[in-house]
């Protein structure tokens, strides 16, 4: 894995909430989303309800963009890439936590329950306190 990979791995292992836009008619859509899985190769993985407006807009253009700063590290990140919604039980269950019954009251079973996962395509990490003022980027 790369440096910068290494990093924003590091970095995204310290924040439990992130802020991810998605696209509604060419315009940026954000919420904060808490994470619920990150792979080694950065893929993140979020969980949902079907009907929220944010699945509409992954099935139709399914760019999104992460972003996230932590103030105690003086670290930020951005994360440019692609959504893809599971709504199968494997996935489900893959991802699924006892604590996000809170949100889904059928549990993992709740017909709501959908799974995003994102694909990375572009990393921008910078850290001020090494006196990073741009970022460093790689493309994926």
């Amino acid at each position: 894995m790369s440096n910068i990979k290494d990093k924003t791995r590091d970095y995204l292992d310290t924040v439990k909430t992130v802020s991810i836009a998605t696209c509604k008619d060419n315009k940026p859509s954000c919420r904060i989303m808490e994470i619920q899985k990150v792979e080694d190769d950065l893929k993140i993985w979020f969980v949902s309800h079907k009907s929220s407006p944010k699945v509409e807009h992954v099935n139709i253009n399914s760019n999104a963009c992460i972003v996230s700063f932590n103030s105690e590290t003086s670290r930020d990140i951005r994360l440019f890439g692609k959504l893809e919604a599971f709504e199968d039980m494997e996935t489900k269950k893959c991802i699924w936590k006892d604590e996000l019954a809170s949100y889904f009251q059928g549990g993992i079973n709740d017909p709501e329950l959908i799974v995003l996962k994102f694909l990375p395509e572009r990393i921008e990490f910078r850290d001020m306190k090494s006196g990073g003022i741009l970022p460093e980027v790689e493309c994926l």
